[in-house]
């Protein structure tokens, strides 16, 4: 069944999400494990995603549970930048940007983030030299 007005605002804001993660739908596909039809008909208006592909998508996209069915009953859309509302601003367009995985726990996330950043701090050093 077609979507309603409401729940093309929340396949809207999919896109979105989608969009500042520089994610197309094959990459949605594969970090949510959701088939391929169900994220095209759902992007492109055609059908609403059962209950179980919603939290697939949710989870792959780092918004909480029940956001889609929420967005769907009118609630405000999330920042793309900031999916959890934490006040946080997107990064500066030559910072580097980091997609956190499906499956890390925020442990196991900040230790690879931080491992990351020391690293190219250290490669940004060797590159300008002595100072």
């Amino acid at each position: 069944m077609a979507q309603n007005h409401h729940q093309r605002r929340a396949a809207d804001a999919v896109a979105a999400r989608m969009a500042h993660l520089e994610w197309n739908n094959s990459q949605l596909v594969a970090v949510a494990r959701v088939d391929a039809g169900t994220v095209g008909d759902f992007l492109n208006g055609k059908r609403w995603p059962k209950i179980g592909t919603q939290g697939k998508i949710e989870k792959a996209l780092s918004w909480p549970l029940g956001m889609l069915r929420a967005i769907a009953a009118g609630a405000a859309v999330p920042d793309p930048a900031d999916p959890e509302g934490n006040g946080t601003k997107a990064e500066e367009s030559d910072d580097v940007r980091f997609r956190r995985p499906a499956g890390l726990d925020s442990a196991q996330w900040t230790r690879i983030r931080e491992r990351a950043e020391s690293y190219l701090a250290w490669q940004v050093e060797q590159e300008l030299g002595p100072r």
